[in-house]
């Protein structure tokens, strides 16, 4: 049995560290570059880049259960 979990580590802040919120918004989705950052829905906060969401999206299956 592997008790060890796997870090993954990208830029992207699934939860804003300044309000607690989960929800993000990109100005436009379909034709966002990696290099466009994320900002939190709540609060406007940085969270990433869609270059680093992409990371997480690939990199995170069967990590986060919801």
């Amino acid at each position: 049995m592997n008790l060890q979990q796997q870090v993954i580590s990208t830029g992207f802040k699934i939860t804003c560290t300044d309000c607690g919120s989960m929800a993000i918004k990109v100005v436009d989705p379909a034709h966002a570059s990696g290099d466009t950052i994320i900002e939190c829905r709540r609060c406007n906060a940085v969270r990433g880049t869609v270059a680093d969401l992409h990371t997480l999206a690939r990199r995170g299956r069967d990590l986060f259960e919801f």
